[in-house]
């Protein structure tokens, strides 16, 4: 047996949307061909076979992200609950699920993500002013629409978390944020650095983070953390859960945040199967799943090296005093920003209290 994770991108880098920071439009941008095309049912059924002769019992992760993934419709989604039903033959654990930007979310996609039991990743950075980044097509505020999703969620009781693009505003300004969340009752929250596009070739209009920026929104976000957690109100905040973890000698669980990158796929919408979210781009394209076998993508030698330099340190990494709670951080994310100095002065702070919350 054997867990796996494997994301798929349904509709590609489609979206409805144009986010100012979106790496996935930066990104596939750099391909030959930016949008790999709706996915079928055909390649759909094969990877998830694939995928569950690949697990042969063990536990499989499944994630569908985009661009905008519920672009692919209801259909493709109520296809995608039967054939996981189906193919699942060995009896496998299955965790599913779905990050949408909210604007489509009506009572019937909260009806597929609940029968399902399928959790769902809602992007909301915040207030209507923290939105400010989040934009239509035509430039227009989509806060609205997102937060209308947030709320039918609630009301509806499907299980959703917020994801929140971590921009210098965002940074700036956590304890407003923090406390917006906290009196809408979000409760599952994970906080993502903002990204400058890989190859460069864009300039910080104020969106952008820089270390001390950063260290000193680490040591904010910590304080309302520890605070609500001693008041017996705590909130998930997966970035704090997992230094907690750490700091009490426990494997963390949120990639990046593992010592190295994970042997994992992502599957575009033609079937083109990729290592990591972040590297989707054509040089690291390890094939197609509609003519290969999970065991063959995971053996390509795009597949291994990614792995093996993920783990190639720099020499501060291992003689510093915090390795075990930085682990060298997400491969990706050490190409935009050097956060040593934030973490030396954040895990001095805040690793005695960590110890103490276990």
């Amino acid at each position: 047996m054997r867990a796996v994770s494997v994301m798929f991108k349904p509709s590609s880098s489609l979206c409805n949307m144009r986010c100012e920071y979106c790496f996935y439009h930066s990104l596939s941008a750099l391909r030959e061909l930016p949008f790999r095309g709706m996915m079928s049912e055909r390649t759909l059924s094969a990877a998830l076979g694939k995928i569950f002769d690949y697990a042969d019992g063990g536990p499989v992760s499944l994630s569908f992200q985009g661009g905008e993934p519920l672009l692919s419709g209801k259909d493709f989604f109520r296809t995608a609950a039967r054939l996981i039903a189906e193919l699942n033959v060995k009896r496998s654990p299955v965790s599913v699920g779905v990050q949408t930007n909210g604007t489509l979310i009506d009572d019937e996609w909260c009806d597929i993500f609940s029968e399902n039991k399928w959790l769902v990743g809602l992007s909301l950075d915040g207030d209507e002013k923290a939105n400010a980044y989040r934009v239509d097509r035509d430039g227009a505020p989509t806060f609205d629409k997102a937060y209308g999703a947030a709320k039918l969620l609630q009301e509806r009781g499907v299980d959703f978390n917020i994801l929140c693009v971590l921009t210098r505003p965002v940074a700036e300004n956590i304890e407003r944020i923090y406390d917006f969340y906290r009196r809408n009752r979000f409760r599952f929250l994970q906080f993502i650095p903002v990204l400058k596009p890989l190859k460069g070739g864009v300039e910080d209009d104020g969106m952008y983070l820089t270390g001390e920026i950063y260290g000193k929104y680490l040591r904010k976000l910590f304080d309302l953390y520890m605070r609500d957690m001693m008041r017996g109100e705590y909130t998930s905040i997966r970035q704090m859960d997992n230094f907690v973890a750490l700091a009490n000698f426990r494997r963390a669980e949120q990639c990046g945040m593992t010592g190295g990158c994970a042997r994992q796929f992502v599957i575009e919408g033609d079937g083109a199967v990729y290592p990591c979210d972040f590297y989707c781009l054509d040089e690291y394209c390890l094939g197609n799943i509609n003519d290969s076998s999970l065991d063959r993508l995971a053996a390509h030698p795009v597949a291994v090296r990614f792995v093996e330099e993920s783990r190639n340190y720099p020499d501060k990494c291992k003689r510093c005093r915090w390795f075990r709670m930085c682990m060298g951080g997400c491969k990706r994310e050490r190409i935009d920003r050097d956060k040593c100095a934030a973490y030396d002065e954040f895990f001095a702070y805040a690793v005695p209290h960590m110890r103490r919350m276990s």
